[in-house]
């Protein structure tokens, strides 16, 4: 896998990925869930996922980024293996779990640190909640409007109303942290007393998520507080902690 990243083998990154595993990794759903997902796997996931591997290439090989192997995991009967790709002003993390099918190795998932969890664990929450709040749901048309309200504020600069579009979000469909992090990107163009606000409010919860404590550690400014995450990121992701200093010293944001 490594060599072949290294080597630009287009390719082999678009064979490695195995449709197969990666659906057993679903689990039930029933009749209604499994047209649902292969509905939305087959229109629009599956070239999401082969362009998001062939991503990390391009970037290498067309936009001058930076490829680095952080860590290989061999858990029971597959592997986890965790990517770090610096660009210019940003970093990021991709983390594949390996399988192997037919005595031959496949990428069968990819795990979300800013969601702290698997792809195919978000695809199944993805699924029930459409299932549960269908096309005639209240809060499904709720949620739709609130959104095209958020997107059409932020396309106009207009980040109060955009911050409120988002708490109009019914809490049924604020499963995933990108509403917290749109929350707390929000909240940091609107003043020390919102941000202060939106910080305390997620403080006060027993375990955060790694990327929402970064974010919210890099606009606070308090260098205790970035130390502590730092650790976090150290421990959780297994980036060494000369590597992580060299990012933090050239100021590369975690995007």
């Amino acid at each position: 896998m490594n060599q072949s990243l290294n080597n630009f083998e287009f390719e082999f990154i678009k064979e490695s990925w195995s449709h197969t595993l990666f659906k057993k990794r679903i689990g039930k759903l029933g009749d209604i869930g499994y047209s649902v997902f292969n509905h939305i796997y087959e229109t629009n996931v599956k070239s999401a996922i082969l362009n998001a591997n062939l991503n990390l290439i391009n970037k290498v090989k067309h936009s001058g980024a930076t490829l680095k192997h952080i860590k290989t995991a061999i858990i029971d009967n597959y592997a986890e293996v965790t990517y770090l790709l610096i660009e210019d002003g940003f970093y990021y993390f991709t983390k594949y779990r390996i399988d192997f099918h037919n005595d031959t190795p496949y990428l069968s998932d990819i795990y979300s640190i800013k969601e702290d969890r698997w792809f195919s664990d978000s695809m199944r929450e993805m699924v029930l909640l459409n299932i549960e709040h269908n096309a005639f749901s209240a809060n499904r048309h709720s949620a739709n409007r609130a959104f095209e309200a958020y997107q059409f504020a932020m396309n106009n600069g207009d980040y109060y109303s955009a911050l409120y579009a988002l708490e109009q979000i019914p809490e049924s469909h604020q499963i995933f942290n990108d509403f917290k992090i749109a929350k707390i990107n929000l909240a940091a163009q609107l003043g020390d007393s919102i941000m202060i606000k939106t910080i305390r409010d997620e403080t006060i919860k027993e375990k955060r998520n790694i990327y929402i404590d970064y974010l919210m550690a890099f606009y606070s400014r308090d260098s205790i507080y970035k130390e502590d995450v730092n650790r976090r990121i150290r421990e959780e992701i297994g980036i060494s902690k000369h590597l992580l200093d060299s990012l933090n010293t050239k100021s590369l944001i975690w995007e």
